[in-house]
């Protein structure tokens, strides 16, 4: 098997053209696993359907070109919310059926699993519950995509924040959980099944309260459109065959400039006299999650990140995608906010999808040859 990840454009939530070119690239029976991660503009609220919009228009193209079964072996993982200097786009990842590739020379090659769980009652959703169902999920795309813990570098899960399921008897009504409170409860079970948090500490009242208490290498993302857990994970697996791989590190906060750069010279990127990478087309994929620390401070000063009354999840996006951007030289980032429970308080997380290069180079007079910065930021799941 060989992973390809492909960035298409939309003009609008439900424009599949891009797409659709980098679809007929491929054979759909050869296709084993097909997922697609999407920023699309919208306004985050519960009146927004531009999630649910994308997505059926994204059923539409994979179902012309592949038909139910294509369909089938398909994970959606849809997100609103494209402010500052970020294009509303999409990654496609292909796990080809490749039986002539070669392992790569490295070793370790990009591989990636999905798993869907069942649907959760309304008394599940926020609960310890949901939580351990969340666990058992991501150990599932661990089998899907054929790696052990160690291999891991990213697990990206998609939670719900209500059922779509009429409430039972013993409920007058379907809870309504907090966006936050979801992704709480979703980052803590993929910290568990990654062997990252005890489960003698999930309990309910470190929901979005005991802030010491993360997973290392989890994005999460919750939506009123979804009544299980998704999960699509990332991986460098041993004897994998393919030229990329994924590299993991963590962000100090929303102005960590440098733990981005760190994440990418460790995949083998070089940077010019100014901190910005000289091949950019190397750099296949950017996925980025920022927070704010509880009392909306960022080292140690005021902002009204907690107190605008725009969601402090705009101001977040808005801010690191433009740091992202100078440093990529573009503007297509997957940059998503609320790190609750998948960093410390304020921090953050990032990984990059690198193609096979040349040795990391830094030049001269830049602090991105901060190589003893890499190597603290780079997760042990790296594989880098």
């Amino acid at each position: 098997m060989t992973v390809h990840v492909i960035s298409y454009d939309t003009a609008d939530p439900g424009d599949t053209s891009d797409l659709e070119r980098a679809l007929a690239r491929f054979d759909a029976v050869r296709i084993r696993r097909l997922a697609l991660l999407v920023k699309t503009e919208g306004n985050s609220d519960v009146n927004d359907f531009s999630r649910e919009y994308a997505l059926v228009r994204a059923e539409e193209a994979l179902r012309a070109h592949g038909g139910e079964a294509l369909l089938g072996r398909s994970t959606f993982l849809i997100s609103t919310g494209c402010e500052g200097a970020m294009t509303p786009f999409g990654y496609l990842f292909i796990d080809v059926d490749d039986p002539g590739a070669a392992p790569a020379p490295a070793g370790r090659a990009l591989a990636f699993g999905c798993a869907r769980s069942r649907s959760l009652t309304p008394e599940e959703i926020g609960t310890v519950e949901h939580a351990a169902i969340t666990a058992r999920t991501v150990e599932a795309a661990m089998a899907d995509a054929g790696v052990g813990v160690d291999e891991v570098a990213l697990v990206i899960v998609k939670t719900p924040v209500t059922s779509h399921v009429p409430a039972t008897a013993v409920a007058v009504r379907n809870a309504r959980i907090t966006s936050a409170h979801s992704k709480a409860v979703g980052a803590l079970g993929a910290g568990l099944a990654l062997g990252e948090v005890e489960r003698s500490r999930i309990v309910p009242a470190a929901f979005d309260t005991d802030h010491t208490l993360y997973a290392k290498r989890a994005m999460v993302f919750s939506g009123a459109e979804l009544d299980c857990v998704e999960v699509m994970l990332l991986a460098n697996r041993r004897g994998a065959a393919g030229e990329l791989t994924v590299h993991t590190g963590v962000l100090r906060d929303v102005l960590d400039a440098q733990g981005l750069r760190d994440v990418l010279l460790a995949g083998g990127c070089s940077l010019d006299a100014a901190g910005v990478v000289s091949d950019p087309s190397r750099v296949v994929a950017l996925l980025v999650k920022a927070g704010a620390a509880p009392d909306g401070t960022v080292r140690g000063a005021r902002t009204t990140m907690k107190k605008s009354h725009l969601d402090m999840d705009k101001h977040v996006r808005a801010a690191i995608s433009g740091i992202a951007g100078s440093i990529l030289g573009h503007t297509r980032s997957f940059i998503s906010a609320n790190t609750v429970h998948q960093a410390p308080p304020g921090g953050g997380l990032c990984a990059a999808i690198v193609r096979a290069g040349s040795a990391c180079v830094a030049a001269s007079g830049t602090a991105a040859a901060d190589t003893a910065g890499a190597a603290r930021n780079t997760s042990a799941g790296a594989g880098a």
